[in-house]
């Protein structure tokens, strides 16, 4: 699955920066959230906290 990830992570930032939409902002967040379960630090799940405040995705 981290491969499929890591090929797929450029695209999707390539998206988000050029669409900007918040369904593109939420879907990211949500493959972030579903790859963070998949290990077992904590420093990942601070990462996506900070990446999905950061976003302020509101009410999609």
């Amino acid at each position: 699955m981290s491969v499929i990830f890591l090929l797929l992570k450029p695209l999707l930032f390539l998206m988000v920066k050029r669409l900007f939409k918040k369904q593109m902002k939420a879907f990211l967040i949500q493959m972030l959230e579903e790859y963070v379960k998949s290990t077992d630090n904590d420093i990942d799940d601070a990462i996506v906290l900070k990446v999905k405040s950061a976003m302020r995705l509101g009410v999609v």
